[in-house]
């Protein structure tokens, strides 16, 4: 069982909670929510599939990526950091590591927090009801190469995304992942050898070729437009994609704002 540390005073308020490292040191942790009144969900627009990975952190059905590699780096220096202050010992040692460790999640929530705002304005912007995720639960397991990093940092941007896309009346799902990076957006031609690569995704069937990531995204965004009944409860419509939207009629033309 870990230690408390005797210099640590800790008070709990009802919002948040101070915690003191002294003698000259603390930190506040308040929590806060606005009091606004949430917008009626849209209705019969468009899903926004989303994509999560360790190479890229993030690719949507419309072709925007982001990177893993600042939450990569700066997990890298944290490592570095620790483990410099661990050779040394000392309980000033100790303290810093304590320091250390929530300027690492203070960073990482700031991170995470600029790309769901920025997720939720590419939804937004696009005229989406819905941002479809893949399921969650035991994602570290199903993804080769993950750390306990990543899964922290899934969980964490989906929870941010979902109360930032509700404040715009996007709702936000998660639906089952199961074959979306072995399925072809195109064709629906499943089969493991239609990923040749990481990156590479090159349907056996039809010869569609694109990113693995983008394809399995737009994978994403169909599953949950095929759990849903258009016209029913603001059911989506189609998907959104960076060419224009998919859906039982065919591709229709984009609209003119286009950030991909």
């Amino acid at each position: 069982m870990a230690e408390r540390n005797p210099d640590t005073v800790q008070l709990k308020f009802e919002n948040g909670s101070l915690v003191e490292q002294m003698p000259e040191k603390f930190y506040l942790h308040v929590r806060t929510k606005a009091d606004v009144d949430a917008p009626e969900p849209r209705e019969n627009g468009t899903v926004l599939g989303v994509d999560l990975g360790i190479e890229n952190f993030v690719v949507t059905s419309t072709g925007v990526f982001w990177s893993a590699s600042e939450l990569d780096h700066w997990h890298r220096e944290y490592e570095k950091r620790r483990a410099s202050l661990q050779q040394c010992g000392s309980r000033y040692a100790h303290e810093n590591m304590q320091a250390v460790g929530l300027k690492e999640t203070g960073r990482f929530k700031q991170l995470l927090h600029r790309v769901s705002n920025e997720l939720v304005d590419e939804a937004d912007e696009r005229g989406c009801s819905h941002i479809a995720f893949e399921d969650l639960t035991d994602i570290r397991d199903r993804m080769p190469g993950a750390k306990r990093l990543h899964t922290w940092a899934f969980r964490r941007l989906f929870s941010y995304v979902e109360y930032k896309a509700e404040e715009r009346g996007i709702t936000v799902q998660q639906v089952n992942p199961a074959n979306t990076s072995r399925r072809c957006s195109s064709c629906s031609f499943t089969h493991e050898d239609n990923r040749p690569s990481q990156d590479t995704f090159e349907c056996l069937k039809c010869g569609y070729a694109n990113h693995a990531d983008y394809n399995a995204a737009k994978n994403i965004g169909y599953r949950l437009l095929g759990t849903q009944t258009a016209g029913e409860g603001g059911a989506p419509v189609g998907v959104r994609l960076n060419t224009g939207i998919v859906n039982a009629n065919g591709v229709t033309a984009v609209p003119t704002l286009v950030r991909a």
